[in-house]
């Protein structure tokens, strides 16, 4: 399989892999799954916030990256509430779909709106650079 080089399909293959294990854990309470999804999430919020973010610059307006950071604030917020319960938990059940439904309008809205805007404004060699950097930070944050 041929490496990603491109920063946004790179981000919308991790809300697949991110959505795909999500399912998991919902449909059948599978604990790997909801270990691997905290992990994926985590990795995937930080490349957004220390790398993809402020590759935007002025192109990401002051309002939206706040709302966007709020966003993470809640999902790190569920994932910590989720890890202190089992998944065959009621209160596990109401908290995962409160995910769920955080998830699917983040992503959705980073793909139609976001991701759209910057590959109007973003070369591809712009792009591929910040991709490089992406696998190069997610390296540093598994060995870490």
């Amino acid at each position: 399989m041929t490496p990603i080089s491109d920063a946004l399909e790179l981000l919308t293959a991790q809300h697949e892999q991110i959505e795909d294990l999500y399912e998991q854990v919902r449909q059948i309470g599978d604990e790997a799954a909801f270990v691997e999804l905290t992990d994926k999430l985590h990795t995937h919020l930080a490349l957004e916030q220390e790398l993809f973010y402020p590759a935007l610059g002025p192109q990401l307006p002051r309002a939206v990256l706040d709302e966007l950071l709020a966003e993470h604030a809640a999902i790190k917020q569920l994932l910590g509430d989720l890890q202190w319960l089992y998944p065959r938990e009621a209160a596990f059940r109401v908290k995962l779909a409160s995910l769920g439904e955080l998830l699917a309008g983040h992503s959705a809205w980073q793909e139609d709106e976001l991701f759209t805007k910057t590959a109007e404004t973003m070369s591809q060699d712009a792009l591929a650079a910040l991709c490089s950097r992406f696998y190069t930070f997610d390296s540093v944050a598994i060995a870490a």
